[in-house]
């Protein structure tokens, strides 16, 4: 039986919860007391398993190869909710075999940009490509498009393949700062991407690597034909980071591969 989502009250009495539990377990560790510390985490624990087992799962994409929608978790109601932090790791349908990855982008239009007390990193304010993958064999990118409670307009760009590459050679879905992978013999391994953005969608449109759904369409289904309407859109092209009512900008990858400190 299908599972509830949570509506934004019991969202926010969720995450209250989630916040109060952290902050005891906090002073217990500064204070010394492991013996109070030990349950906070563990009720922090159980406040954040709530939260993701009834957050909404909506339609992101619609494959371009199957026509099967793309389902993923998401939380609309705004950056504070830990969906949008950077270690999060919520269970997923099953989706098609041509399914790689979501990346996205966040438009704030002239709305309040704010967020939690942990900062997030929801990427920049258009779509854009990484063209790393849209150089593999039978790669595509779909954009789509997701409203959100404060007003916001998020952009999924879902990447998808004919024969779906290695494992090891995608990268980090949205918001996330670490990429976990499992090899087809069963190894796992971890990275941290850099991979280059490219803003100009027009070289991947022209050649039919980017399709996208049309707005109002809930993602349900993919097009490339006539004028793509995520093309050429107004807002910032650098990464941006939210933490409460700070936001500011941190630039862009640059290709460079992570160093591990010795």
């Amino acid at each position: 039986m299908p599972v509830q989502p949570w509506d934004q009250t019991e969202r926010a009495d969720l995450l209250a919860a989630h916040a109060d539990a952290l902050r005891r377990y906090n002073e217990a560790r500064a204070g010394g007391r492991r013996d109070l510390a030990r349950p906070c985490f563990a009720e922090a624990r159980r406040q954040r398993d709530a939260y993701f087992a009834r957050i909404p799962r909506v339609v992101m994409a619609t494959c371009p190869f199957c026509d099967k929608p793309l389902v993923r978790s998401f939380d609309p109601y705004g950056l504070d909710g830990l969906w949008w932090q950077r270690d999060a790791e919520p269970e997923e349908p099953p989706a098609c075999t041509h399914f790689c990855l979501v990346r996205g982008a966040l438009a704030y239009g002239d709305h309040r940009i704010v967020g939690g007390a942990s900062e997030v990193h929801p990427g920049p304010e258009v779509p854009y490509v990484i063209p790393r993958l849209l150089t593999m064999d039978g790669m595509r990118m779909v954009i789509g498009q997701l409203p959100m409670q404060p007003g916001y307009r998020a952009y999924p760009l879902v990447y998808f393949a004919e024969k779906r590459p290695p494992a090891q050679t995608l990268t980090a879905d949205w918001c996330r700062k670490l990429f976990r992978y499992r090899k087809a013999d069963g190894q796992e391994g971890w990275d941290l991407p850099n991979d280059p953005w490219d803003f100009d969608l027009g070289p991947y449109l022209g050649d039919g690597r980017i399709w996208w759904s049309r707005p109002g369409s809930d993602n349900a289904a993919v097009t490339r034909q006539g004028a793509c309407p995520f093309e050429n859109l107004p807002g910032r092209r650098e990464g941006v980071a939210v933490q409460g009512t700070r936001h500011w900008t941190i630039g862009l990858p640059d290709g460079e591969p992570f160093q591990p400190i010795d």
